[in-house]
């Protein structure tokens, strides 16, 4: 109770002065702190848009090596499979090509693993997601050109389960060779009258032009969805879309690209 009486005491000697002093000095303190938490949160905020800003960077330098990865694989197997079009139409006529069309008995079986770098997009989706990308355009587009890989990756896995030679190695009518000293050092060398008169090889070179021929789609389609992508995430940046590799984008690989950026102005338009 004393004590209580000496503060209550001492509180009644303060002036009305002090008390408009002490009031101020503690609203100073006050807005200090929050001044110093403001600013703690603008630059925490800054940092955060700064290290996503580079993130939407490395994204889109990685989806131009997408586009020029996928393009590589698509512009190696585009011409050996028109190729092996020609070779299982002579050889359906009952024709037997010369040696030189033979080879594409040999590339009937490429087919590579659909696998484009996505380090960047990994890391993206581990930070915040599609819904740390601001447009509409460019969350749909990512997620759409994802899902192609995704699906088409499959595809290409079942076509490399169910995957028949046309003639195995076994087969004592080829000859293979190595040759450490040529562009492509495996020479295989066929019996051309033997295989062109066995009706099983050319129902297998039949059926497995085919397959190669439906397996390039899955390889143009997630081109054709990586060029979009590369078009609405560059404009996002204020940049154009240029592969690092394989020059730019040309024929059907610049239609496509001109009708993504159309379709973008146009979607911009109904908005």
């Amino acid at each position: 109770m004393i004590l209580f009486r000496r503060t209550g005491e001492a509180f009644r000697k303060i002036e009305d002065r002090e008390w408009l002093l002490l009031a101020l000095e503690t609203l100073g303190v006050l807005a200090g702190i929050l001044i110093a938490f403001e600013l703690q949160l603008w630059g925490q905020r800054r940092s955060e848009a700064a290290r996503h800003h580079q993130l939407m960077e490395r994204l889109f330098e990685e989806t131009e090596s997408d586009v020029a990865s996928i393009r590589y694989m698509r512009n190696v197997l585009g011409p050996n499979v028109k190729l092996e079009q020609a070779f299982a139409a002579r050889i359906g006529r009952g024709e037997c090509p010369p040696d030189a069309d033979f080879q594409s008995v040999v590339t009937l079986g490429m087919l590579p693993a659909l696998t484009p770098p996505n380090s960047a997009y990994q890391e993206l989706m581990g930070a915040g997601g599609l819904s740390s990308i601001d447009r509409e355009d460019v969350r749909t587009a990512l997620a759409r050109f994802h899902e192609e890989v995704e699906f088409s990756q499959k595809q290409i896995d079942y076509f490399r389960m169910v995957k028949r030679d046309a003639v195995q190695d076994s087969d004592k009518r080829t000859q293979i060779r190595f040759d450490p000293t040529a562009d492509e050092p495996e020479i295989v060398t066929f019996d051309r009258p033997a295989l062109c008169q066995d009706q099983g090889f050319r129902n297998l070179v039949a059926s497995q032009t085919r397959q190669h021929t439906v397996f390039l789609r899955f390889i143009q389609n997630p081109l054709e969805e990586a060029i979009n992508l590369c078009v609405r995430l560059g404009d996002s940046l204020g940049r154009k879309c240029t592969p690092p590799y394989g020059g730019p984008l040309t024929g059907d690989d610049a239609k496509t690209a001109a009708t993504a950026a159309s379709n973008m102005l146009r979607e911009r338009g109904k908005t």
